[in-house]
This record gives structure tokens, C-alpha cells and sequence, in this order.
């Protein structure tokens, strides 16, 4: 019984103990959207966002751009989940794993 009790408060002093969180870390941490701009000329995507997490891509945001700021920080509309939704995207995945321009059969590096 005396070693539980002893346990207990041991525990309380260290959670009391404990620091306190850096508040600039998470405020930076829940401004980062965790996207970023990419695109891909040769499969005839232009610049859209990709996210940390998500298969899904996203149009840029302008209002961001414009400002001089990031444009997937947050990113703007949905468009589909994958490269390969885009409209007018022009390559494939062949079994391999690597991209093939549809038209021209040649590997996208």
C-alpha cells in the first residue's frame, strides 16, 4: 500500500514538473498545411498541390500566390485523387512503376 502511494505521487511530481509546450512550434506546426507545389511538363500537368497524407491534388491558391506567398499553404479546390485525374494528363504508370508518355511511349524521368 505504501509503495502504491509513493508511486502516485512520484507520478504527480513529474507531471507537474514538466515543462511546458513551445506554443510557437505548434502554432507554426497548424499553419503548415504539409503540401507543396509540383509539376510535371512532360505528362501535361501543370503546377497543382499534393499533401502530406492524401493522394489527392489541389489547384493552387491564387490569393496566396498573389501575395507572394506559399500557393498550397492551404491549397485551394480539390481536383481528384491522383496525378492521373488531372484533365488532359498525358502519361501512364507501366507495371514497373515508372511513367510513360501516352503518346510518345518514352520514360518521364
Amino acid at each position: 500500500m505504501k509503495s502504491s502511494i509513493f508511486a502516485l505521487l512520484a507520478a504527480s511530481a513529474q507531471l507537474i514538473s514538466a515543462s511546458p509546450m513551445d506554443t510557437s512550434t505548434a502554432v507554426k506546426s497548424r499553419r503548415d498545411s504539409g503540401c507543396w507545389n509540383v509539376a510535371s511538363p512532360r505528362c501535361c500537368l501543370p503546377n497543382v498541390c499534393v499533401c502530406r497524407g492524401d493522394s489527392g491534388i489541389y489547384q493552387l491558391n491564387r490569393d496566396k500566390l498573389a501575395q507572394g506567398g506559399d500557393a498550397c499553404d492551404p491549397p485551394w479546390g480539390y481536383i481528384g485523387e491522383g496525378r492521373s485525374s488531372f484533365p488532359g494528363y498525358c502519361c501512364r504508370e507501366a507495371p514497373d512503376g515508372t511513367l510513360v508518355e501516352i503518346a510518345t511511349g518514352e520514360i518521364v524521368e
